[in-house]
């Protein structure tokens, strides 16, 4: 084929680091991060050295200009895969220097634009962000696809960053809805949940958590075990299985695979696992007349699972302050991987803050300009309002003193219910040990109360009085050192 370059090229200057000529088409594009915010100049400059040993075809400035440094026709050195850069597009891009590596909003919106320039100029109609590195790698794009990849799958290294990482579902999304290659804003391959879908899993979410940082939280956890995919069965169990998503989901719901609750195999947007948790999925499915892979059931036994069986993490869903806290909420006690440590913790709080960054406009207001937010026991219920206030802060506040009312919208929408009271079951003073390293100690009991900005860390510590409060099913406790309050929820009584 004849090879072409951008024409959104703003400054060149070509690297001696590259391979010559490619050994296979171009099917892939994969960004990454420079880790700094360059100039096209001083990026070009580094790639002409050849003690870099390294270049890529195109890198983004910090102030969205593209720099053209191997042309598209050769192998640049970018992605530590000589078989990805071979068929890769390649593209550097301006960033933080700490994770998670963000980009300004100008280079995303370059990254968006070059990335639709190449998919035209090859002859692509969609690009594809699977979300799996062996899926990846197996697939076949059709002569129309392109399909993102990313550093970190073929080198040790975090490369293209959280930030990056978590928004490449919605970089496909924007790309392939400009070229005109899809009909909805997904172009994610084999999925149950298009990218309308994770707008309407996150309206879902958000009617019975009514709190944007929740459902953020709940979504960034969905995207890390499953990429938002409802009939993703674990990687390892395909294998040795012998089925793909398809044939898994279709041999559960037609009765030719009768192991589902019992074969510990993760399954659905959360990766359902343990036997129990696969009996009650399945058990709803079938109560619902629901395939097991449909997302609006899986997403409503979730919610039915964290209302009866885990009140400690709704309560954090409904009253975080931050997407990191319900995130971790999520992940610390439910999803419970091997591995929680703070680089999991970071790149799952990351997926949640872009969801929250895209949809979090569609939540209710923290100050209305007209009407009122109402606290009431249900919206018919007039005559139970206890306050009608502009700020929500406050109204959730109101409703909290008063277990069994909501906070209403001017229209009648549910945006906010009060937890159930702490029943005291401990007399003071008495010992927990905390089990998390970075319990935030607040001012106050609950989360409406600032933190102090600093944290227990693992151990034994005293309290000398609970209360109940926002954000916390099993109370809140106060330090005898008298640092503050700490969340019970994340605390053995010893």
């Amino acid at each position: 084929m004849a090879y072409t370059n951008s024409p959104l090229v703003a400054y060149t200057k070509l690297s001696p680091n590259h391979s010559g000529q490619r050994t296979h088409s171009i099917d892939r594009i994969t960004p990454h991060c420079v880790v700094g915010q360059c100039t096209a100049e001083g990026l070009g400059d580094w790639f002409y050295k050849s003690s870099t040993q390294a270049s890529s075809n195109y890198g983004i400035d910090k102030d969205g200009r593209v720099g053209l440094y191997v042309e598209e026709k050769n192998r640049s050195w970018c992605s530590s895969s000589n078989a990805n850069d071979q068929r890769a597009i390649t593209i550097e891009c301006a960033s933080d220097t700490s994770e998670p590596y963000a980009f300004r909003d100008i280079v995303y919106q370059t990254l968006i634009r070059l990335c639709v320039d190449i998919c035209q100029r090859n002859g692509k109609k969609k690009l594809l962000w699977l979300g799996d590195k062996d899926k990846t790698l197996n697939y076949s794009p059709a002569a129309d696809e392109m399909v993102l990849t990313v550093h970190r799958w073929f080198a040790n290294k975090s490369c293209p960053g959280n930030w990056m990482y978590a928004r490449m579902g919605d970089l496909a999304s924007k790309v392939t809805a400009q070229l005109g290659g899809a009909d909805t804003a997904s172009a994610t391959v084999g999925t149950v949940s298009t990218a309308d879908d994770a707008k309407a899993i996150w309206d879902r979410l958000y009617a019975v958590i009514g709190n944007p940082y929740g459902v953020a939280g709940v979504m960034g956890n969905m995207q890390a075990e499953s990429a938002l995919r409802s009939n993703n069965l674990q990687n390892v169990y395909e294998k040795s299985l012998g089925m793909t998503d398809e044939a898994y989901t279709k041999a559960v719901d037609d009765g030719s695979y009768t192991n589902f609750v019992r074969d510990s195999a993760g399954y659905g947007l959360v990766q359902w696992t343990f036997w129990s948790l696969k009996e009650g999925l399945l058990n709803y499915a079938k109560a619902t007349g629901k395939s097991i892979g449909d997302w609006q059931m899986q997403v409503d036994f979730f919610l039915k699972e964290m209302a009866e069986d885990y009140p400690a993490i709704m309560s954090v869903l409904k009253n975080a302050a931050t997407v990191r806290e319900a995130s971790d909420a999520v992940l610390l006690k439910f999803e419970r991987p091997a591995d929680q440590g703070t680089a999991v913790q970071e790149k799952r709080a990351a997926y949640g803050q872009a969801f929250f960054d895209k949809y979090a406009s569609a939540a209710p207001a923290e100050t209305l300009t007209s009407g009122y937010y109402r606290v009431r026991l249900s919206w018919s219920d007039s005559k139970s309002q206890k306050g009608a206030y502009r700020i929500l802060a406050n109204a959730k506040k109101c409703a909290d003193e008063n277990p069994g009312y909501s906070v209403f919208s001017p229209d009648g929408t549910v945006v906010y219910t009060a937890p159930e009271p702490v029943a005291q079951t401990q007399t003071v003073p008495f010992r927990v040990k905390v089990t998390i390293n970075d319990l935030n100690i607040r001012k106050g009991a609950g989360t409406d109360y600032a933190k102090t900005g600093k944290f227990t860390g693992k151990g034994v510590f005293t309290i000398v009085e609970v209360r109940s409060g926002a954000g916390s099913a099993a109370g809140w406790g106060r330090l005898k050192s008298g640092a503050g309050w700490i969340s019970l929820d994340y605390c053995t009584v010893i």
